[in-house]
């Protein structure tokens, strides 16, 4: 309705805002509460589809999983009454394939085993010694000194050459440190292209969770929102789908209010929201969106730093499903096995009790992702459940047969989608150079004077990319509200 008063507003129906929504609705039963999403769907980069005929693995198009060290997102999931199993990770007897060379994990002692031009001292290096001489060279000589946030305090005195890692990005880091092929190497070796990111983010990236142990969610991921958001309506919370946030202006008939301009891609005109309190609970492409068209937003200098310094990241993930697991004829083993390919990381998941399989068969990110299958850009949407078109199956499946060494057969399904494209709507945020964010958080919950608005989610966290980032920042706000 044009010109509806609410008390609390929630923008997205991620795992922060159905979080936000159920605590508030139990804290202040009394007070109007709504959550409104531009998506067609609760859950947010927390998306899982079932590919009958598999029946106990999910093709987890978003997060798939947690580390056992996230107790706060565990914690919740036992709140919840849900339930979890193993995920797998990495297995010693799986295929790592750069340029050209095929060794099973366990096999390779050295960095020298693959065709890179290396320096003499790297080629010698196994891969877990290149992680040690760089932890030593920014000054962190004890490993056991890393924190749990992967971007949090225990990074602040680390520098290379004088330049704090937070000020530098990743690709130059690796390069000053060991040249633009071991760089390369190292890049390969764990499956991730993220050199855009800071050198800070980076190194929290890969050594928080470097030895982590998985765990996912039985019937996926994204029962986290789903229940939330079921608890939350039970409570009396609506739910508006397909609202997108257009712009937010100040309430001029409240002090500290707010009023909220949506739009909706089926129906003519806006919708106006008067808030008595405005939760951000979005991904970073739609949060810079609306900071772009809202001068207010534009107004915290905190926020708008937080906002610039984010490296949009570009994620495909696919999944195929197999009438048999083919891959254990080649010894594979539940876990990832990794290539420089457009396949990035390939994940067996657990055997099927129905006899099908299904693998995650390309997980890849950054630049990488962009140019892997081009024709993933106009083929899955949230509306197909991410159904992918034979083109896309083909390619993959070409993909999988040279990584692998045999003719791969083709899959009975398929899904996948592109993290970045605009049928989607989200590219997953991650901390470019240039900001320090564990001196930002608490500053970015309520980022604007004398106005009832705060921002919760992973976008602007020290755990970008987990369920825990949305946790904790939504913590923080539920300490504010």
């Amino acid at each position: 309705a044009e010109g509806q008063s609410i008390d609390i507003v929630i923008i997205g129906a991620g795992v922060a805002g159905t979080l936000a929504a159920y605590r508030l609705a139990a804290r202040y039963p009394t007070k109007s509460i709504a959550i409104f999403e531009s998506r067609s769907r609760i859950g947010g980069r927390l998306w899982s589809v079932p590919v009958p005929p598999v029946q106990h693995e999910m093709a987890e198009l978003g997060g798939m999983r947690t580390p056992f060290q996230h107790r706060e997102t565990l914690d919740l999931i036992d709140e919840l009454g849900l339930s979890t199993h193993p995920a797998p990770a990495v297995a010693p007897g799986n295929f790592v394939r750069l340029r050209g060379t095929r060794l099973r994990r366990q096999e390779v002692t050295h960095a020298g085993q693959f065709p890179y031009a290396l320096r003499p001292d790297l080629a010698s290096l196994s891969p877990d010694a290149f992680f040690v001489r760089l932890a030593e060279a920014v000054g962190l000589e004890d490993l056991s000194k890393v924190g749990a946030d992967e971007t949090g305090e225990w990074l602040d005195g680390l520098s290379h050459h004088g330049t704090k890692l937070s000020f530098i990005t990743a690709g130059e880091l690796l390069e000053a440190e060991f040249g633009s092929e071991g760089a390369a190497f190292l890049q390969d070796w764990i499956g991730y292209e993220l050199a855009d990111l800071s050198a800070s983010k980076w190194l929290g990236t890969v050594l928080a969770v470097s030895d982590a142990q998985y765990m996912g969610l039985d019937g996926g991921m994204q029962r986290i929102p789903l229940t939330l958001a079921d608890r939350a309506t039970e409570a009396g919370v609506s739910i508006h789908l397909g609202w997108r946030a257009l712009s937010i202006t100040d309430d001029p008939d409240s002090s500290g209010g707010l009023t909220v301009h949506f739009g909706h891609p089926t129906e003519s005109g806006t919708r106006t929201v008067r808030a008595g309190t405005v939760i951000l609970a979005q991904s970073g492409s739609s949060m810079r969106r609306l900071w772009f068209n809202s001068p207010i937003l534009q107004q915290s200098a905190v926020l708008s730093r937080a906002l610039t310094h984010l490296v949009e990241n570009d994620s495909v993930k696919i999944y195929l499903a197999y009438d048999r697991p083919w891959w254990r004829d080649l010894g594979l083993e539940p876990g990832k096995s990794v290539s420089d390919g457009p396949l990035r990381q390939t994940i067996y998941l657990q055997e099927d009790p129905s006899g099908a399989s299904l693998i995650m068969a390309s997980y890849s990110f950054g630049r990488h992702a962009l140019r892997a299958f081009p024709s993933l850009e106009a083929s899955p949407t949230e509306q197909d459940a991410g159904r992918l078109d034979d083109a896309v199956i083909r390619a993959v499946t070409e993909a999988l047969s040279e990584m692998h060494g045999v003719a791969v057969p083709l899959p009975i399904d398929g899904r996948g989608t592109h993290w970045g494209d605009t049928a989607v709507g989200s590219d997953i945020p991650l901390w470019g150079p240039g900001v320090e964010p564990w001196k930002m958080t608490k500053d970015l919950i309520a980022p604007l004077d004398r106005r009832r608005l705060f921002i919760c989610g992973d976008a602007l966290s020290l755990n970008q990319g987990w369920v825990l980032g949305a946790l904790q920042t939504t913590a923080h706000v539920l300490d504010r509200v």
